[in-house]
């Protein structure tokens, strides 16, 4: 058993006040003159009538937790769910055309872009070709096998496992060099 801490006695835990909470919210009693549109705006736009509904009746608790309600209470519902049914069919719309795009094959590149390609990676394996001492050996190690470790790569080059790191930094130093040389 924990024994108890004397001391005073702990007051018991009151939030802090905030804005005053509507008592009721006026719109419910709406709702019979309202779903039926819904509904239907739900069915004609391929959309859920729940979450239509759930959204219509978020936003009317809102604007009634905001202020007054306009006079017309039940015609401003019926253009909260025309707005809302506008809202949710541009976010559906949004949705399928961004799965369609993920879902649809890039296309091909051109012959132009191609050909472009591999002159580019013709000029970057002549530049690492030109570079000096093990260079080109442990760049072109490091690009035919990206997973091997510094301690793999150093087996397999004959270099000391802590040389790679830096060897390797001066490599692309020096071939930015030459290939910015070659832009120019």
């Amino acid at each position: 058993m924990i024994p108890r801490h004397p001391g005073p006695p702990v007051a018991p835990y009151r939030p802090a006040p905030g804005p005053p909470r509507p008592a009721a919210v006026p719109v419910a009693g709406l709702r019979p003159a309202v779903a039926p549109l819904v509904a239907a705006l739900a069915d004609h736009h391929g959309l859920d009538a729940e979450d239509l509904e759930q959204s219509v009746w978020l936003r009317a608790c809102e604007r009634a937790a905001a202020g007054p309600l306009p006079t017309d209470a039940r015609s401003w519902l019926r253009s909260l769910a025309l707005r809302e049914c506008r809202r949710l069919t541009r976010t559906a719309d949004r949705e399928r055309l961004a799965a369609e795009r993920a879902t649809r094959p890039s296309p091909a590149p051109s012959a132009e872009a191609q050909a472009l390609a591999e002159r580019g990676r013709h000029a970057l394996w002549a530049a690492v070709a030109a570079l000096p001492g093990r260079c080109p050996a442990l760049l072109a190690a490091l690009a035919d096998a990206p997973g091997l470790t510094y301690g793999e790569l150093a087996g397999l080059l004959g270099m000391p496992r802590g040389s790679i790191g830096p060897t390797r930094s001066r490599c692309l130093s020096c071939l930015r060099t030459l290939l910015h040389g070659l832009r120019t």
